[in-house]
C-alpha cells in the first residue's frame, strides 16, 4: 500500500501518538476453531466505562459450522459477570477477545463477540472465530472502482460525537428513517480523563470518519495487535474492502442498558472516537483492520457560524477523511455525513436559540488541489415557522443544510477524474426575525416601447415594519407582440425550514441510485455546483391580458414573439431585503 504523504507540521503530534498508543508487545496465541468445543470456561476483555478494560466469563454454549449456504462459522457465546450481567453486549462490544485456556492452560484468542441474537437480557451472542478476523489482509487490494450507490450506508452502527441533543436527534431519526443505527453522544471528556490510549485487545477502538469539533464513526473494540496491525469489530464495517479512514481510539461514557434486545434498541455502548493514531485500511465481512502510526488522506473543513444580531460567531474545525482516491469504496464520501452534522450543528446554535422566524446567508466553498477557482455557492434565506419540531424543522439551517448535501452529492457523482480536496468552508449568519418585504402594487407607463428601458414604481411592505416605494427597470423585450400586456413582477415567497430530516435520511441513508450520472467535466462540475445558488430577486415577464395564469409556468417551452414576452427576466434584487409576492399593471406595448 502506498502511504499517504504527512504535511510537516503534523510530525510532531504523530510522534507523541505512537509513543502513546504504539503494540503494547508481542502478539498473544491464538486457538483455531477445531479446538473450540462446547462448555468451554473462557474471558473476554472489554471497555464498560472510560478507558479501562474490563474482564467477564464466556461460556461456549457452541460451535455453528460454515456450511456452503453461509460459509462463515460462527461461535455462540453466553456472557456473565459483574461487568455485563445488568446490560448484556450490544453494539461497542463487537471485537470484544474471548480468551480460553487450551490443554495446558495457556491462554489463547478463539474469536470476537460479534453480534447479538436478540436474547431479551443481552447475555447470549455470537463470536467469530479468530482465523476469519485475522484472515482480513491489512491492505488489501484496490478496488478497480467506486462501489454501486446503494451499498453506501454503513451496516454498523455509526456515532455522532459533539453535537447538541436536538442535532443528535434529529440525525437518529434521519438514520432510522434510512434503516441504519446512530446514537449520537456527547463529544470527549476533559483531557485529564482521556489521554491517548494504547490499542490493546479489549481497547476500545473507533473507524473514524472525521475528527476535530464533530466526530464520526463507528465504535468498537480492538481484538488481536501483532506489532503495528490491528483487528477489530468481527463483523464488517459495510464489507467495502481497502479504506481510508481515521483508526482511533475512544472513550465510553456508560454502557446504555436495554435488555429488550431488538435491532436499533439494544444495549449499547454510549461512546465517543477520540485521538487519531493509525490507519483504518481495511473493511471485511469479518472484521475491520489497520495500521498504527500512518495517518489517512485527509483535508480540513471549517464551518464559521455567524450571530448577524450580536456580531458573535461559533467556528467548527475539524479533518476529515478523504477517500476519494480509492474512488470512494461506499459510494458516498465521509464529507456528506460529517459536513451535513457540523454545519447543522453550526446553524442551529449560532443564535444561541432557534426562533420561528429567521433570516440568514450562507456560502459553501470546495477547493480542489489544482483547479482553481473553488466550487462554490452562496444563497439567502427566509424562513417562518421553523423553530425545531418532531418533523426534523430547524430553522433556515434546514435548507441551508439541504443545500450542501446537494452539493456534496454532485461532488462525490463526479466520476471522471480522482478530485483532490484541499479543503472546505462554509460560512453562514443568521438573523432573526424575516428580512422580507412584500409588494403591493405597481404603477408603469401606460404606453411603452419595444427594446426600451421603463421605470415601474412598485409599493412594499416590510414584514412587521413600515411600507415604502421602490423604482425597478424592466426592459420591453425587442422581439415580443404589440399590444395590451400585464407586465408581472414577481418574487420568491418563504424558504421551507421542515423536511430536512427526509432529506438526510435519502441522501445520508438510504439507497442510491445506481444510475446516476455526475457532471463529466470539471467546468460543468463547477457550474452545476453554482447553479445551486438561487436568484432570489424580482423577474419580470408580459403576459396577455385575460390570459390562463397556468400558462405562464410554460414561458421557456413557448418560442417566438409570445415566448420571449412571457419569458421570466431578473430585473431587480434588495441587497437586504427578499422581494415577495406578485403584482401585475397593464401596458400598452408599441
Amino acid at each position: 500500500m502506498t502511504r499517504p504523504r504527512i504535511h510537516r507540521a503534523l510530525l510532531p503530534a504523530i510522534a507523541a501518538v505512537l509513543g502513546a498508543a504504539g503494540p503494547a508487545g508481542a502478539a498473544d496465541p491464538i486457538m483455531p476453531l477445531g479446538q473450540v468445543s462446547k462448555g468451554m470456561r473462557c474471558t473476554a476483555l472489554s471497555v464498560i466505562q472510560g478507558v479501562d478494560i474490563s474482564r467477564f466469563d464466556v461460556e461456549v454454549v457452541d460451535v455453528v459450522a460454515g456450511d456452503a449456504a453461509d460459509a462463515a462459522p460462527r461461535i455462540l457465546v453466553r456472557v456473565s459477570g459483574p461487568a455485563v450481567d445488568r446490560t448484556g453486549v450490544g453494539p461497542g462490544f463487537s471485537g470484544s477477545p474471548i480468551y480460553c485456556p487450551d490443554d495446558q492452560g495457556t491462554q489463547r484468542v478463539i474469536g470476537a463477540i460479534s453480534e447479538s441474537v436478540g436474547e431479551y437480557g443481552g447475555s447470549l451472542a455470537l463470536a467469530t472465530p479468530i482465523e476469519s478476523i485475522l484472515g482480513q489482509p491489512v491492505d488489501p487490494p484496490a478496488s478497480a472502482g467506486a462501489a454501486p450507490a446503494n451499498r453506501r450506508a454503513l451496516r454498523a452502527p455509526l456515532t455522532l460525537g459533539g453535537l447538541s441533543p436536538a442535532v443528535g436527534a434529529l440525525f437518529s431519526r434521519a438514520a432510522r428513517r434510512g434503516g441504519r443505527t446512530l446514537y449520537a453522544t456527547p463529544g470527549r471528556p476533559r483531557a485529564a480523563a482521556f489521554p491517548v490510549q494504547t490499542l490493546q485487545p479489549g481497547a476500545s477502538i473507533a473507524a473514524g470518519m472525521s475528527s476535530g469539533d464533530v466526530t464520526a464513526g463507528a465504535v468498537g473494540t480492538v481484538t488481536y495487535v501483532d506489532g503495528d496491525r490491528v483487528w477489530g469489530f468481527g463483523h464488517p464495517l459495510d464489507g467495502a474492502g481497502r479504506r481510508s479512514l481515521f483508526l482511533q481510539d475512544a472513550y465510553v461514557y456508560a454502557v446504555i442498558n436495554n435488555p429488550v434486545g431488538i435491532e436499533g434498541v439494544s444495549t449499547y455502548k454510549l461512546a465517543v472516537p477520540g485521538h487519531d493514531v493509525g490507519v483504518l485500511s481495511a473493511d471485511g465481512l469479518a472484521s475491520v483492520a489497520g495500521r498504527l502510526g500512518v495517518m489517512p488522506k485527509r483535508f480540513p473543513m471549517r464551518v464559521i457560524a455567524n450571530d448577524g444580531d450580536r456580531g458573535t460567531h461559533r467556528d467548527l474545525r475539524l479533518d476529515i477523511a478523504d477517500e476519494n482516491f480509492l474512488g470512494q469504496p461506499t459510494g458516498i464520501s465521509a464529507l456528506a455525513l460529517v459536513g451535513a452534522a457540523a454545519t447543522t450543528q453550526a446553524a442551529t446554535t449560532a443564535l444561541g436559540e432557534i426562533p420561528s422566524r429567521q433570516s440568514g446567508e450562507m456560502c459553501a466553498s470546495f477547493r480542489i488541489v489544482g483547479y482553481k477557482p473553488p466550487l462554490e455557492f452562496c444563497n439567502r434565506y427566509v424562513t417562518r415557522d421553523g423553530g425545531i419540531s418532531a418533523d426534523g424543522g430547524l430553522g433556515a439551517g434546514g435548507p441551508m443544510v439541504s443545500d450542501l448535501v446537494e452539493a456534496i452529492a454532485l461532488i462525490d457523482s463526479f466520476e471522471f477524474a480522482a478530485l483532490d480536496m484541499e479543503s472546505v468552508e462554509v460560512n453562514l449568519t443568521l438573523r432573526r426575525g424575516l428580512r422580507q418585504a412584500y409588494m403591493l402594487g405597481a404603477t408603469a407607463p401606460r404606453r411603452v416601447r419595444r427594446g426600451r428601458t421603463i421605470p415601474v414604481r412598485v409599493k412594499t411592505q416590510v414584514v412587521r415594519g413600515r411600507q415604502a416605494y421602490r423604482t425597478v427597470r424592466v426592459r420591453v423585450p425587442r422581439g415580443m407582440p404589440k399590444g395590451p400586456r400585464l407586465l408581472t413582477l414577481s418574487g420568491p415567497e418563504s424558504d421551507e425550514a421542515g423536511v430536512l430530516e427526509i432529506d438526510l435520511a435519502e441522501a445520508l441513508f438510504g439507497e442510491g441510485d445506481e444510475d446516476l450520472a455526475g457532471p463529466r467535466t470539471l467546468a460543468k462540475l463547477r457550474k452545476a455546483v453554482g447553479g445551486i445558488g438561487r436568484y432570489d430577486g424580482v423577474e419580470a415577464s408580459f403576459e396577455p391580458v385575460g390570459g390562463d395564469d397556468e400558462l405562464s409556468d410554460l414561458e421557456d417551452e413557448l418560442g417566438g414573439p409570445e415566448g420571449i414576452a412571457r419569458r421570466f427576466r431578473e430585473v431587480y434584487r434588495d441587497p437586504d431585503l427578499r422581494m415577495s409576492g406578485t403584482v401585475r399593471v397593464r401596458v400598452n406595448v408599441r
